[in-house]
């Protein structure tokens, strides 16, 4: 099976690479800094079961910064750019916001984006082995 050049044709794609960059190395910090309580804290870490999301987080980020770099250019790229800012800076500047659980409304929101991106990555791949041509 050989892939048509129009499903892996990049448009693009500085920009989600950048937000891509920036979220690992957020989700980098994270982990260490967990890592780090981990070593204070050998107690409680066996008693505390703690949620580290920032790794699931990452990966959503990435599946829709992949689904913005296989879209060709229109109102749907620049929405897909501006959730991808406002996912990112929600989710990691939550702390400003004195909203309770504003953090997991951002995390559910990137889950919900993420399944629509595999979604649409997927119709890309069957029209380009049908012959037909993708909105997308």
């Amino acid at each position: 099976m050989i892939f048509k050049k129009e499903l892996m044709k990049l448009y693009k794609p500085a920009f989600s690479i950048v937000v891509i960059i920036v979220q690992l190395i957020l989700s980098l910090t994270d982990y260490f800094k967990l890592q780090q309580w981990k070593k204070l804290n050998p107690e409680l870490d066996s008693i505390i079961h703690l949620i580290a999301t920032y790794k699931t987080f990452f990966l959503f980020i990435l599946i829709i910064g992949i689904s913005e770099i296989l879209t060709k250019p229109s109102l749907l790229k620049n929405v897909v750019r501006v959730l991808l800012v406002c996912l990112v800076l929600g989710y990691n500047l939550s702390f400003l916001l004195p909203i309770e659980d504003f953090k997991s409304g951002v995390y559910n929101t990137a889950w919900f984006f993420s399944i629509a991106a595999v979604l649409l990555i997927t119709t890309q791949i069957v029209f380009a082995f049908k012959g037909g041509s993708s909105r997308a």
